[in-house]
């Protein structure tokens, strides 16, 4: 199951970035977890909203979402700062990874954060079965 995604990589640590990020992560996501799809894509960076439109990101978060069921509870695995991504523009990124339990089903749900216009926004979201 996923979704469009920037892979997770190693950076430097920046806890002030890390904090802010995590802060926007969990406003977002609180988004999706209410089924406000199109919201949640306006709400993203430019980066994701350039790589699909509203409508299909909407159809696609609540088809994956649907397969998961309701949503019960989400926690922080780990979240790192970096600057360097593949096949991205050079900048600020945070990868914060969060293990979300839906009805009984568990995932990890990695949200990819850009700063852009000095915030930090969705550019990424990938989810996983937590044991592939």
């Amino acid at each position: 199951m996923g979704l469009f995604g920037v892979p997770p990589t190693q950076g430097q640590p920046n806890d002030d970035a890390v904090d802010a990020a995590k802060q926007a992560a969990a406003a977002w996501l609180d988004l999706v977890d209410a089924g406000a799809y199109e919201t949640s894509w306006e709400e993203a960076a430019s980066l994701l909203k350039s790589q699909i439109t509203a409508d299909q990101w909407a159809t696609r978060i609540q088809s994956v979402h649907d397969q998961l069921g309701t949503f019960d509870e989400r926690s922080l695995i780990a979240a790192r700062y970096t600057t360097s991504l593949p096949n991205v523009p050079e900048g600020e990124y945070v990868i914060a990874q969060y293990r979300a339990q839906y009805g009984d089903t568990t995932v990890v749900e990695t949200a990819t954060l850009m700063k852009e216009d000095e915030a930090w926004r969705i550019a990424g979201y990938f989810v996983r079965p937590e044991n592939p």
